[in-house]
């Protein structure tokens, strides 16, 4: 199993924050950078080979990388990362994806535990709902359907959604279905949409089932009032669960 991490987007919301790193590179209460501990935690839970699809701060990034020399990264630039999203990073990734995959969002934060949790699990593909939290107004949700995942979107909130944090397990076989999709999207030219928008359309041939998050830590950063949250509340879990 290898891991796929998204890392080449801007952080345009971040403000002065990301001015001159990406939001992968913002520090964490431990001195850890959220990329460092995301690569630490994949280690722990024995992966050791990572994509990682970069951007403007592509060189900043290995150099981070080298911290962690157990594991075998490799980088993805995405020249056009001001003007796609990340549906054409995994476009470039494409040919390193032949493999079951962990999928993760650079500025994702959580715990070993959870990570653990979602690798063990003996059913092949998976994602991360939480049918307790409130449904974010700004991010994504997950339409479930006889406990399968059957659509990813910031725009659904009827009652058979719920809130979805970026982080999947990924079976070859549904690796191969969402990597063709996103192929065929790209050559369409539809390159500022989200890499969900072409699962949405295969959703159908896969079998993704759910994980509760419920009692675990994690969580997306993509504005500086969630920056703070997470410096106030990892330390917590960290005391708590040693990671």
């Amino acid at each position: 199993m290898k891991a796929l991490i998204f890392n080449s987007g801007t952080g345009s919301r971040m403000g002065h924050l990301t001015e001159e790193c990406p939001k992968g590179l913002l520090k964490l209460p431990s001195g850890e950078s959220i990329f460092s501990r995301q690569l630490r935690i994949l280690a722990e839970c024995g992966i050791r080979e990572v994509i990682v699809t970069t951007g403007k701060y592509g060189q900043e990034l290995m150099v981070e990388g080298e911290k962690h020399p157990m594991l075998h990264i490799t980088y993805v630039n995405n020249p056009l990362y001001e003007s796609t999203n990340y549906i054409y990073s995994m476009y470039l990734a494409g040919e390193h994806l032949h493999d079951d995959i962990l999928m993760l969002h650079g500025d994702l934060v959580f715990e070993k535990q959870l990570l653990l949790k979602l690798i063990e699990d003996e059913r092949e593909s998976l994602c991360l709902i939480n049918k307790q939290a409130d449904k974010p107004q700004k991010d994504f949700k997950g339409r479930v359907v006889e406990e399968r995942l059957t659509e990813v979107s910031v725009h659904i909130f009827d009652e058979n959604c719920y809130a979805l944090q970026p982080l999947y397990k990924l079976s070859r076989d549904c690796m191969d279905k969402w990597r063709k999709e996103v192929a065929l999207l790209v050559s369409q030219g539809r390159c500022n949409i989200y890499a969900e928008d072409a699962f949405n359309r295969i959703a159908a041939q896969t079998d993704i089932r759910l994980l509760s998050y419920e009692d675990y830590y994690i969580t997306e950063i993509d504005t500086p009032k969630d920056y703070a949250s997470v410096l106030e509340n990892i330390i917590f879990y960290d005391e708590q669960h040693s990671l």
